[in-house]
């Protein structure tokens, strides 16, 4: 026993990869239930999985009683297994969200470690695993970490296919494809189908797009994707196929949606800021482009990433998230770049750190400002001193570069970064979150009675009370309620009260929301 014991140990200092998951798995899963639900998306999500749960439904949707047709059911039946299996809490509505998180770190190591080589892994993984945005975005109850691992497994494994020929890996990208449309919808299938056919004609492979197996793939797709959109359209009586197909994918596509707009420009920079900190170098990546044209697997990568980017910078309406399944594509073409550099290959200037010093620094300045800027976060501004963690590991990463080279200041980069998203993601961001209006104002609400809401309110109140809300749309709806009872509560923003005029109410409770610019109120009769 003492020998095995001995075994692993050395393993675990001789081999680096092994670290670097282990250390994935702990910044993705640590405190991931500690966050309460405030976020809008992440608890109408959580919310319409438990409805669906509850009503023993595998096919339609709801949230608050009624169609939720943003988006297909994937993520529905996932977080319904954690519930079934942790409970319904936040920690199991996001608990499958950090699996894939972890999948995706690994999956992105064994095809480039595969296809290219051990060095382009290991600083592939490297990439991913400080980028504060990855591990955010895999740490909600949101579709995306779906997407962005059935994505990365189709375009993967359909490559395995081209170079290997064998059959797994085109069933393999199939069904992974088939399952991203079932997380997203038809972008998660047109996107990838438009790399892989650009790549296949690049590379003059034509057998692979004019191949009988071609119609096995393709049957494979529809029988995993298509019975569902069928049946909730037979369900819904085609309700979920026109408001999700032409409002969530069209007009989305077509003009901004919810205020989510923006310049061309905006969406290079999400995913340039979203990789940060090894993103820095994506200058000096892009310089050596052409000479990396050669390898056909970061061929690929370059065609998701430009694609991706594209796509979402000619969409009306534009997120942070959107991009997101180049990630690891782009992780790949940095770690394959990294590799070059550190062997000796190419050389780097040392810019690109100082540049990552300065982003830090000023990342520090703005989250200090911005804190102390608005009354709801004054009390939290000291938090903002976390952001001293990538100031001083920059500062690090110049030294060690100027002294050892590139490869000491990325371990440097590693280690502070890991470190600062620990402590960021873990600690910091639900401290700050405990503080959110739901959290602050669900005591005055009675989960024997019903809870009402004029207009709009946070969702998040429906996975608390795990009732639905009554939402009143006008205000002769508000003043017939507090006639009839005078100690029902109403659920609403400060700026919908204004309309109520007239209306004999009174304030229970006033929270500004965190980091928005809308304030949670509560009101009742007077």
């Amino acid at each position: 026993m003492l020998q095995q014991w001995n075994n692993v140990l050395l393993h675990l200092r001789t081999n680096k990869i092994t670290w670097l998951f282990i250390i994935a798995a702990f910044l993705l899963f640590s405190s991931i239930g500690s966050t309460p639900m405030y976020i809008l998306d992440e608890a109408r999500n959580a919310q319409a999985a438990r409805e669906m749960m509850e009503r023993h439904d595998w096919i339609v949707p709801t949230f608050n009683g009624e169609l939720r047709a943003q988006k297909p059911p994937l993520h529905y039946y996932f977080m319904q297994l954690a519930y079934r299996t942790f409970g319904t809490n936040a920690f199991a509505a996001r608990f499958f969200s950090a699996v894939f998180g972890w999948l995706t770190i690994w999956l992105t190591w064994f095809f480039a470690r595969r296809f290219v080589s051990y060095g382009t892994a290991i600083w592939s993984v490297a990439v991913l695993l400080v980028s504060t945005h990855f591990l955010f975005e895999f740490r909600l109850s949101v579709p995306d970490p779906y997407l962005i691992f059935f994505i990365t497994a189709g375009i993967f494994c359909f490559y395995g296919y081209a170079q290997e020929r064998t059959l797994k890996w085109l069933i393999c990208s199939a069904v992974a494809a088939a399952l991203a449309t079932l997380a997203k919808g038809p972008v998660a299938l047109a996107l990838p189908a438009v790399i892989l056919v650009w790549w296949s004609i690049s590379l003059k492979k034509y057998g692979l797009l004019f191949s009988r197996k071609m119609l096995l793939y393709i049957g494979v797709i529809a029988l995993v994707a298509v019975p569902w959109y069928l049946e909730i359209h037979r369900a819904t009586d085609g309700e979920f196929t026109r408001e999700f197909f032409f409002r969530h994918n069209f007009n989305r596509f077509g003009e901004p949606m919810e205020g989510h707009g923006g310049l061309f420009i905006i969406v290079p920079l999400f995913v340039l800021t979203g990789l940060l900190p090894v993103s820095v170098f994506s200058g000096e990546l892009v310089k050596k482009l052409l000479t990396y044209h050669r390898n056909t697997f970061i061929r690929l990568c370059m065609y998701v990433t430009v694609v991706f980017i594209l796509f979402f910078s000619l969409s009306g309406t534009k997120l942070p998230n959107y991009p997101m399944p180049c990630y690891p594509f782009m992780a790949v073409l940095l770690g394959y770049f990294i590799n070059k550099v550190i062997t000796g290959q190419i050389k780097v200037r040392p810019y690109p750190l100082w540049l990552l010093f300065g982003l830090n620094v000023l990342l520090l300045a703005a989250t200090w400002f911005l804190l102390g800027l608005e009354s709801a976060t004054q009390s939290f501004r000291g938090w903002s001193l976390l952001f001293i963690v990538p100031v001083i590991t920059a500062g690090c990463s110049v030294w060690y570069f100027r002294k050892e080279g590139l490869k000491k200041a990325l371990h440097a980069i590693i280690a502070g970064y890991s470190v600062f998203n620990f402590l960021f993601l873990a600690i910091g961001y639900p401290a700050i979150y405990q503080h959110n209006p739901v959290t602050k104002t669900l005591h005055l609400l009675n989960r024997d009675e019903q809870v009402y809401s004029y207009q709009i309110y946070n969702p998040a109140y429906n996975f608390y009370l795990n009732k639905p809300v009554k939402v009143l749309v006008n205000p002769a709806e508000v003043s017939e309620l507090i006639a009839s009872n005078p100690q029902a509560i109403i659920i609403s923003r400060e700026k919908n009260i204004r309309e109520l005029d007239g209306v004999p109410i009174k304030l229970l409770a006033r929270e500004r929301d965190l980091f928005e610019t809308a304030t949670t109120v509560l009101i009742s009769g007077k």
